[in-house]
């Protein structure tokens, strides 16, 4: 595998994860589209990277934008973690 593909994985199985949370987290509410029993499985699931948008939400209700800033530094910072944790070790030479 190498380096530009072993990032490739890395960014879309942390867009898959963050984005997941990011979905779960923005449907909390019984008053948007996606509200269902689902939501508290996928918050749950996905914990770990949306405490911080999950605080803010919380906190004020209204403050999507922020929370979705929020997701996008996360999913960046999420993406690299997978890249040096997982993916590192698959890189072959050329």
């Amino acid at each position: 595998m190498s380096k530009s593909t072993a990032y490739i994985y890395s960014y879309l199985v942390a867009f898959l994860y963050v984005g997941l949370g990011t979905l779960s987290i923005l449907s909390m509410y019984p008053d948007n589209l996606l509200f269902g029993e689902w939501v508290m499985w996928g918050v749950l699931v996905t914990l770990p990277v949306n405490f911080i948008g999950w605080g803010i939400l919380y906190s004020d209700p209204n403050q999507h934008g922020i929370v979705i800033l929020v997701q996008i530094l996360v999913f960046i910072l999420v993406g690299l973690l997978f890249f040096r944790v997982l993916f590192k070790r698959y890189i072959t030479r050329r």
